[in-house]
């Protein structure tokens, strides 16, 4: 995603944003494991708020970049999807996957319950 500068970060707003919503991903259009992990929260009808990394750094063009380096920054990931849930980084597709295997995606959502109002949000920046 590209070169994390410490000056030029916005984790604030990422923390924010990933604890506004119990389940959290950002994503990049033309990511084939997003599209893959969108897939799994989908058959599990997961309601989750979808924050596309492109169309942030288009909305907002003057502190997009310091936003997506605040993700890398916190999450020490420069790859996509990068999922939360109940604030909590998880991991990306194989983590989402084992969670499902596991049985235990559900339970982990289940800690920030009162949060979820039951409506999937593509988030429009």
């Amino acid at each position: 995603m590209g070169n994390v500068v410490n000056k030029d970060v916005d984790t604030p707003a990422v923390l924010k944003d990933v604890n506004d919503y119990p389940v959290v991903m950002y994503t990049r259009p033309s990511c084939g494991y997003c599209k893959l992990a969108k897939e799994i929260l989908l058959e599990e009808n997961v309601l989750y708020r979808e924050k596309d990394l492109n169309l942030h750094k288009t909305m907002h063009p003057e502190d997009g970049m310091k936003y997506i380096n605040g993700l890398i920054y916190h999450t020490r990931v420069t790859t996509v999807p990068q999922i939360f849930i109940c604030g909590e980084f998880i991991g990306g597709f194989t983590e989402l996957k084992k969670l499902r295997e596991e049985g235990k995606l559900w339970s982990t959502i289940a800690k920030c319950k009162d949060q979820y109002d039951r409506k999937p949000v593509v988030d429009v920046p």
